[in-house]
């Protein structure tokens, strides 16, 4: 959950209350997905061909999936939370087992452990915001059977090296690309390292499509360890209702924000993680998430170029720092860390607040989870990084249909706020 400290602080206060402009149409609204007329040519021919739920393109996908990962077998499901529950179970995580996540990261990760009964255990982050196998290693005990590493904000985080501590003990590796689709290491791309790994079609991803998850395993005994996955069948009311809640609330945002500011009450940072859909991909989803890995390559292409003219434009500030994407990063977006001008000062605020008021649709980053109510019992050692630096940070979107000028305009309100 992403949210500034001005907002954590005052009575956790909604999202829309400092992302919301007040002008009625942003020029940049939050995390416009990138659909493309392939995009809206396949929801077309689901419709059209009946073939919402089941149909071809599921195994299209798949063997997408698996041919762009080089893995052996894929699992297609309705949401990257479930994947993720999957890879857990797959994993052999029992009732009671010990996994660790960062603390910097999406409360929705938290839901599939403790649907497999195990007990979630919070690390810091380094520098760049993710898991480091120092801060992992800092909190590993005879119960830990799994390490859940997220690739925040498209950023490849050092898996090779969390990987390489397990060695020799009974622990899995789950690589979680939820946010890195296309992001690679070395040329290797992200979501095949580990055990297994997930990738994610929902909201404010790369490929940002109807929702949608994938578990990949580079071992056959992962997935088909003598224990066969049966899912239920997506429903097909559903898949409609989220295909035009999608086109509502995300594709078509710019222009239904102003009825949105009216009719949705944004969740605070206490809220509880929305339960997930345990149900196999539907066929409409498959097709939009295809098209969307078909264009794959320019949408990187794209978000690396915004990140560059952030590099130019904002990278000599001496009170920001643009935290750094590594060589093969997917480039989701551009978080900032921005330093306050003076003690006690929320400047981070004060930019997002004057991106809002100028059109752009901004916000803070993730709040640490073990500051959350009802989560800081997973905390076993000081979190440091993640508590110091939260509030100070900010995303700058880096999505293809933000044009190069627009992130110049965003450049110059955070330099002069």
């Amino acid at each position: 959950m992403k949210v500034s400290q001005a907002e954590f602080v005052e009575s956790f206060l909604p999202k829309s209350s400092y992302v919301l402009p007040p002008s009625s149409f942003p020029h940049v609204p939050l995390a416009l997905p990138y659909w493309n007329g392939a995009t809206y040519r396949a929801i077309l021919r689901s419709l059209l061909t009946g073939s919402v739920i089941a149909g071809s393109d599921l195994g299209k996908l798949r063997a997408s999936v698996i041919e762009s990962l080089g893995g052996v077998d894929a699992l297609l499901c309705a949401s990257g939370s479930f994947a993720l529950e999957i890879a857990l179970g797959a994993c052999g995580v029992q009732p009671g087992d010990e996994v660790v996540i960062p603390t910097f990261c999406c409360t929705t990760v938290v839901l599939p452990i403790l649907a497999v009964g195990a007990i979630p255990v919070l690390a810091d982050v380094g520098d760049e915001m993710n898991l480091t196998a120092e801060t992992v290693v800092a909190v590993l005990t005879h119960k830990t059977k799994a390490i859940i590493v997220p690739h925040l904000f498209g950023n490849p985080a050092e898996i090779d090296a969390i990987v390489g501590l397990t060695r020799g003990r009974n622990i899995r590796v789950i690589d979680d690309a939820a946010q890195a689709l296309g992001a690679t290491i070395e040329g290797r791309p992200v979501g095949s390292f580990g055990d297994a790994g997930i990738l994610s079609f929902g909201s404010e991803k790369i490929c940002s499509g109807i929702g949608g998850g994938v578990v990949v395993s580079r071992h056959k005994e992962i997935l088909n360890g003598g224990v066969k996955i049966d899912l239920p069948a997506a429903r097909f009311s559903l898949s409609l209702r989220t295909l035009l809640s999608t086109l509502f609330y995300r594709r078509w945002r710019r222009w239904t924000l102003p009825l949105l500011r009216r009719l949705w009450d944004a969740a605070g940072p206490d809220t509880p993680p929305a339960p997930y859909r345990k149900e196999a991909m539907a066929n409409l989803n498959a097709a939009v998430a295809l098209s969307l890995m078909q264009a794959l390559s320019e949408n990187i292409a794209a978000r690396r170029a915004r990140v560059a003219a952030y590099r130019e434009l904002l990278g000599n500030e001496e009170r920001l720092k643009l935290i750094p994407h590594r060589p093969g990063s997917a480039c989701l977006t551009q978080v900032v860390r921005v330093l306050p001008k003076r003690r006690g000062e929320d400047s981070a605020s004060e930019i997002i607040q004057a991106l809002c008021s100028a059109g752009y649709e901004i916000q803070g980053s993730y709040v640490p989870i073990h500051t959350l109510p009802n989560y800081e019992s997973w905390v076993r050692k000081p979190l440091p990084l993640a508590e110091r630096v939260w509030s100070e940070l900010i995303e700058l979107p880096c999505e293809p249909d933000v044009s190069l000028d627009q992130v110049e305009r965003i450049a110059a309100i955070v330099k002069m706020a």
